[in-house]
C-alpha cells in the first residue's frame, strides 16, 4: 500500500496531539500536520546538499528512521565501444557528474521491519 500525503498528513496530526496536545494545550489538525512536513522538507534537502562540493558529501541523521546521503558520481568521459549485439563500433556519450539521494535505513527501523516479517510467517 502507498501512503498518500493527506494519510500522512493524518498519521502525524494523531501523533502530535498524542504526544504533545496535553502540554501544549491543543489538538493538532490535518493542515497542521502538512504544514509541518511542508516546513521539512526544505530543511531537509538544504542540510543534504549542504556540503555537496566534496567528492563525499556530508549525511543527515533523521532518528530511527535513517540517514539521508548525497551520493557523488564523478563526471564520465565520451569513450568508444562496440556494440555486443551486432558487433559495430559505437561512441558513448559523456555524462555529467551528478548528486543523488540515498536512505539508508536505521537499526530501529530494520528491527521493525524484522518483526513484521515474522509475524506474515
Amino acid at each position: 500500500m502507498t501512503v498518500t500525503k493527506t494519510q500522512l498528513a493524518d498519521a502525524y496530526s494523531a501523533a502530535l496531539t498524542k504526544e504533545l496536545g496535553d502540554e501544549w494545550g491543543c489538538n493538532f489538525t490535518r493542515r497542521d500536520a502538512s504544514k509541518l512536513l511542508d516546513a521539512l522538507w526544505p530543511v531537509l534537502s538544504d542540510l543534504a546538499l549542504k556540503d555537496t562540493k566534496k567528492t563525499v558529501p556530508g549525511s543527515v541523521p533523521m532518528g530511527n528512521l535513517g540517514r539521508l546521503k548525497m551520493r557523488y558520481k564523478a563526471a564520465t568521459k565520451a569513450r568508444k565501444g562496440t556494440n555486443p549485439f551486432t558487433g559495430e563500433p559505437t561512441t558513448f556519450k559523456a555524462k555529467p557528474a551528478t548528486l543523488t539521494p540515498r536512505f539508508t535505513a536505521g537499526k530501529a527501523l530494520k528491527d521493525q521491519a524484522a518483526k513484521h516479517s515474522k509475524k506474515l510467517k
